[in-house]
């Protein structure tokens, strides 16, 4: 389906209110959940760098360098108990493992594995390097051996690697396993994400809101604007109708009675001067009378086609046969056409252009098309109307079609600005030498 046709169907203010709310509140939950993973990742690093801080003031406090390079003396083993008791009581720890620089385990809250290696921990290996690392698991995603060891009321945790610098801080001798559930932060962060959901959608509702208001009453004032303009160039179509009428009457009642009055005194004077036999001027006599017999037709030609018959009470296509009656008895042509059930009921003003584009393009395809295979196609879709005039005359190049697009042709340019002035379409088209010259144009039937 093609976007016009969208536009035509749903109109632009509510595809607008559609699309617009549509995007708001995606780009405000994509905002929400950006602006909360990165305080969440944020919230957690700084706790792991306190963690670290303190761990690293411990062990230099506690001097466990020794223990770390494999002393078995009873005082550095009391020094990494005591080292390892305050790691213990951080909040939230529920399990710590102290490795040596070979990944070995030398102390442990879990006894078992003291003394044990664990080589399928990537997290180890990077924190062996100087690296703090940590990660959030799960106890039901068991993807390490040590994880087995882990508490039956642990569910959700944080786990981290921090390596355990030596006294001048240049060489790392060991790495402290730490893990953590800190219900508390968790807490926080879920309390702090139900907050940022409903300030995200809140601040897209109201954005949109404030938008929708705006777009609205621009819109109002431009249909307003639209209509009124509609309505005025309605009535100018109907006024110029009007003087049209009023020009084909006076026409019809003023110079065309003055000049048949001439005509049938001249008939007089010609049959005066034939009985007295004088012969003079009988020859200028006769071009004067060829003359104005040719003014009077003309003249007539000119007031037809000035007045168009009263349209207020007929319907679209009784307007459309009625202008092709009267088109086939006028220049012994015939027209086929082909109408699609039209409404019944329409604005005076279109009923109008109607008339008057048949009649005009019906004038042309005898006047240039030599009145070969007329027809008239009025097509119905969607309250637009499709009319078409064509013949199969001799046709038109494209240089000569290109100069009457552009036309100031009053015929041709007086139907364009019609159709036009009613929110409609207007194109001259042809297939080329020997097949002819269409019409078309589109006129919209809204209200």
């Amino acid at each position: 389906m093609k976007i016009s046709s969208i536009i035509q169907r749903w109109g632009l203010i509510r595809i607008f209110a559609i699309s617009s709310f549509v995007s708001i509140i995606t780009i405000s939950v994509v905002s929400g959940f950006v602006f909360f993973s990165f305080l969440h990742d944020k919230l957690l690093q700084r706790e792991m760098v306190i963690s670290s801080e303190f761990i690293q003031s411990v062990a230099i406090i506690n001097n466990t360098e020794p223990s770390f390079r494999g002393s078995t003396e009873l005082k550095d083993k009391q020094e990494l108990e005591e080292f390892f008791n305050h790691i213990m009581g951080l909040p939230d720890v529920f399990r710590t493992a102290i490795y040596d620089t070979d990944l070995r385990i030398i102390w442990s809250s879990d006894k078992q594995v003291i003394g044990k290696t664990f080589t399928d921990n990537d997290e180890l290996n990077q924190a062996i390097t100087g690296v703090r690392v940590f990660k959030e698991g799960h106890a039901n995603e068991q993807s390490k051996q040590e994880h087995h060891f882990l508490p039956d009321h642990v569910e959700k945790f944080v786990e981290s690697y921090f390596p355990v610098w030596d006294a001048q801080h240049q060489q790392v001798i060991g790495v402290v396993e730490l893990y953590k559930s800190p219900k508390a932060l968790y807490e926080t962060l879920r309390e702090g994400r139900i907050l940022v959901i409903i300030v995200s959608l809140f601040s897209g509702v109201v954005l949109y809101w404030f938008l929708y208001w705006i777009v609205k009453t621009a819109h109002q004032l431009i249909e307003s604007q639209r209509l009124r303009i509609k309505q005025a160039s309605s009535r100018a179509v109907e006024l110029n109708e009007q003087n049209l009428r009023r020009i084909g009457s006076e026409l019809h009642d003023g110079p065309a009675q003055s000049i048949g009055f001439a005509l049938l005194r001249l008939d007089s004077v010609t049959e005066i001067t034939e009985n007295h036999q004088v012969k003079a001027n009988i020859d200028v006599i006769d071009k004067i009378q060829i003359a104005l017999s040719d003014a009077l037709q003309e003249i007539r030609s000119l007031s037809a086609g000035l007045v168009i018959p009263e349209l207020k009470d007929l319907s679209a296509r009784a307007a459309i046969l009625k202008v092709i009656d009267k088109h086939e008895k006028r220049t012994s042509t015939q027209v086929r056409h082909k109408l699609d059930e039209l409404p019944d009921e329409l604005k005076l003003s279109i009923k109008i252009c109607i008339y008057r584009l048949v009649q005009e393009g019906l004038n042309n395809a005898v006047r240039h098309g030599l009145g070969i295979d007329q027809q008239v196609i009025a097509r119905l879709h969607e309250r637009q109307l499709t009319l078409e005039i064509k013949d199969a005359g001799p046709g038109i190049n494209d240089k000569d079609l290109e100069k009457l697009n552009d036309t100031d042709h009053m015929g041709l340019r007086g139907l364009r600005e019609r159709v036009e002035s009613l929110g409609g379409k207007f194109k001259i088209s042809s297939t080329g030498k020997s097949r002819g010259v269409q019409l078309l144009a589109t006129l919209p039937l809204d209200d």
